[in-house]
């Protein structure tokens, strides 16, 4: 391993930490809901940051990026966490890797012969993981992962563009937030459920810390991770996040790990050796 290659594991570490204690608030809140939460707390206290660093035309892409991403993405990702857990919606999301690195061959970087094997790789992978269970609520939690791994891969694209347009880390992360924070704030106000309450409920929580670490920290290194090793191998990179919510929950106790688990996890850890090494 190489130094470069730490920013983009560090994000990987913080997003499967995230995923894992997201699951506590889902238990009594809708996952829009807490989509939302994510968002505001994020935006807040990336606001002066943001300003700070300044802001150029490419917080458009940054902002579409929220959309794509943290709406309709992140959204699908919740709700496949409430469905099947986090060890199958996880993996199976994470087959937006492969998609995100064929992408960032048409933003011009090479397509080399270990990122395409180490993506390729990555498929088995994230299936054997998700092979723990098979109840028709797995099985519709596995759908909705699918579904956010699509929008997942043209979202973290744009975080591409946009740092090609020069925005920095910090404020791509702003302008991801805020214009999904925007849109979920309307969608939860549609549906009735009483946000304003459910900031009062959680201001005072872990949940603020959670989601700062999550979309202010995490995606900035990610970020900073592209302009050192590229958006193609940081996807792969952030690959090793299934791998580390599988043992982070068992660690923590909140669910099983098992033997075709065990071998889903040890293929994606191949699949990210082909490229570090």
């Amino acid at each position: 391993m190489i130094v470069e290659d730490l920013p983009a594991l560090s994000t990987a570490i913080i997003w499967a930490w995230a995923s894992i204690m997201y699951g506590d608030f889902m238990r009594s809140m809708n996952p829009l809901t807490v989509n939302f939460l994510r968002m505001f707390y994020a935006s807040v206290i990336l606001l002066i940051p943001a300003i700070v660093l300044g802001l150029n035309y490419g917080a458009v892409w940054g902002s579409l990026s929220g959309l794509l991403s943290l709406v309709i993405g992140d959204s699908l990702y919740l709700f496949s966490i409430n469905y099947s857990g986090v060890s199958i919606a996880a993996p199976v999301s994470y087959t937006y890797i492969p998609l995100t690195v064929l992408f960032a061959v048409f933003l011009g970087e090479p397509l080399t012969m270990p990122k395409l094997l180490a993506s390729i790789l990555l498929i088995p992978g994230v299936y054997l993981l998700s092979r723990s269970g098979g109840s028709r609520r797995e099985i519709k939690g596995l759908f909705l992962g699918l579904g956010a791994a699509i929008a997942w891969a043209v979202g973290q694209t744009m975080i591409k563009v946009a740092d090609i347009a020069e925005l920095n880390p910090v404020s791509i992360a702003f302008t991801r937030v805020v214009a999904a924070g925007i849109v979920l704030f309307l969608v939860n106000y549609f549906m009735g459920n009483d946000v304003i309450n459910a900031i009062k409920r959680t201001v005072r929580s872990y949940l603020p810390i959670v989601a700062v670490l999550d979309l202010g920290l995490g995606v900035a290194l990610f970020a900073f991770s592209m302009d050192l090793v590229g958006l193609g191998l940081t996807v792969i990179l952030t690959g090793t996040m299934p791998l580390i919510t599988q043992l982070m929950s068992s660690a923590m106790g909140r669910e099983k790990f098992n033997v075709v688990k065990f071998l889903g996890a040890l293929v994606i850890v191949i699949a990210i050796a082909l490229v570090v090494l």
